[in-house]
């Protein structure tokens, strides 16, 4: 979206739709990828396909949902982030960035990002300064997992690799069913404009005071620093476009296909679960005293069949289950997901190392992921020190102000797999062996401790397996000692 600053920008916008027309076709995508991974499959292909052919082709069976896109979004971010990363920065005042990350439920908002930004294709996280709570005191530094459905970048040249001279987040706030408020937030290098505007049935009618919201807000927000406070996080992309693409992509013919087999599968047993009965010709009285719909019965001729039976079919599904067995193959591979992390392997008990060879692509996937979020959140954690420290908030219940200059954190990533104890300490004895590492970093890395624990504790396993030497008193001659006696 390209952007023009000032008031004709504000003029332009009068009497235009909302959301944006040239929007409207990445909203659809965000929501028909969302009802895909909510189970809503019906909805999200009757909106995809034809609807008219869609209903008519299900409107007599009982729709069967196998829900492959929200497993696949679950496993993804509990690779991700089920085991949450750990943020060092080293030189800076940790003490203050572990509280910022605790009172933000960092870990929390991490997790849910990651699940929204694999159906999705994106996530945005935001840095504002407001009361956390209603009865707030002191304003706090708020970190926001926000719905990329409300962020719109602006772009100057139409350049996709530059960073945005712009990014806008933009959504309606109801007033009732025809009128509405448009509420935007633009974000430029060192300042925020807030905005209002009335929408009604969809239009923008006229601008309004933002402090009609809230007495607090100004048109014209200083950030005191040169970054932007809104962060942008792709799922994974080209370089042909900004924005990231969902984990749902070339999969939802499969979806689709595995769906409508369960569900014909489950309508032909259905159907012949009830079968119908003959009897001989005559039985019946034409006259209604029997009513044959309520029996569900035919007739046949004398010398066909005398005896009343059941019609029954010789159920033959075998074909039907290989097919869904020949998508659910065409699932894993296309989304690159092992079946052995769903337990659904060989059946054998692997080892850690065997297991992780297995896993090699799902892995693989999940560090493709990790590229973006390690990226965005060391700009996040930095991006919040400059701004606390230049407008000078605190974190925390005791308001605790940032010491010394902001630096990037690192940070140690997990890979989301069980570890094998046994293994990892086999591991860590041979690097301990080799001098590549000490007997403090692999306890923190094996058992979780902190650096001070683990310094204990190093010290205590030496101190218990030194050897004291035995010592002589060499000084004393012993023969003089009898030369004595």
């Amino acid at each position: 979206m390209n952007s023009n600053s000032g008031e004709g920008e504000k003029n332009s916008l009068l009497n235009k739709v909302f959301p944006y027309p040239s929007e409207r076709a990445r909203l659809a995508k965000y929501q028909y990828y969302e009802n895909l991974f909510l189970g809503e499959h019906f909805l999200a292909f009757a909106g995809k396909i034809n609807s008219k052919e869609y209903n008519r082709e299900y409107a007599k069976i009982r729709y069967v949902v196998c829900n492959f896109a929200g497993m696949l979004s679950k496993i993804v971010a509990d690779m991700l982030f089920s085991e949450p990363p750990s943020f060092k920065v080293e030189g800076g005042d940790q003490e203050w960035v572990d509280e910022l990350l605790r009172e933000n439920k960092i870990n929390i908002q991490n997790y849910e990002s990651a699940l929204s930004n694999s159906y999705l294709g994106d996530a945005v996280f935001r840095l504002r300064i407001g009361k956390r709570y209603a009865k707030s005191v002191n304003p706090s530094l708020i970190i926001e997992d926000t719905s990329p459905s409300i962020f719109y970048p602006h772009f100057e040249d139409g350049n996709l690799r530059k960073e945005p001279s712009e990014m806008e987040l933009a959504w309606e706030i109801p007033i009732n069913e025809e009128k509405k408020y448009l509420r935007r937030e633009i974000h430029t290098l060192g300042e925020i404009r807030h905005e209002l505007y009335l929408l009604m049935n969809g239009k923008i009618t006229a601008q309004l005071d933002v402090g009609l919201l809230n007495k607090e807000l100004t048109p014209i927000q200083k950030t005191n620093i040169d970054k932007m406070l809104v962060i942008h996080v792709p799922n994974w992309k080209t370089g042909k476009n900004y924005f990231g693409y969902s984990d749902y992509l070339d999969l939802e013919t499969i979806f689709y296909a595995i769906n409508n087999r369960f569900s014909k599968i489950s309508n032909i047993l259905d159907k012949h679960s009830d079968p119908i009965l003959t009897i001989p010709e005559g039985i019946l009285d034409e006259k209604g005293e029997v009513d044959r719909k309520k029996l569900g019965v035919i007739e046949v001729r004398e010398g066909e069949n005398n005896k009343p039976e059941y019609i029954v079919w010789d159920a033959n599904l075998e074909n039907a289950f290989k097919e869904i067995d020949k998508l659910v193959e065409a699932f894993f591979m296309t989304s690159e997901t092992s079946p052995d992390i769903l337990g659904m392997g060989e059946g054998k008990q692997e080892s850690g190392r065997a297991l992780k060879l297995k896993l090699l692509r799902t892995i693989a996937k999940t560090r493709r992921k990790r590229l973006y979020y390690d990226f965005a959140l060391k700009e996040l954690i930095y991006t919040a020190q400059l701004f606390a420290k230049a407008n000078n908030i605190g974190v925390g219940e005791d308001n605790l102000k940032l010491k010394g200059k902001p630096v990037y954190p690192s940070i140690e990533w997990e890979d989301g797999l069980p570890e094998i104890v046994s293994e990892q300490i086999e591991d860590e004895s041979k690097a301990i062996d080799a001098g590549i590492t000490n007997e403090a970093d692999s306890m923190m890395r094996i058992y979780g401790y902190d650096e001070e624990t683990a310094k204990a504790k190093a010290d205590e396993i030496k101190k218990s397996n030194r050897i004291e030497p035995i010592t002589s008193n060499f000084s004393q001659n012993p023969f003089k000692q009898n030369e004595e006696k």
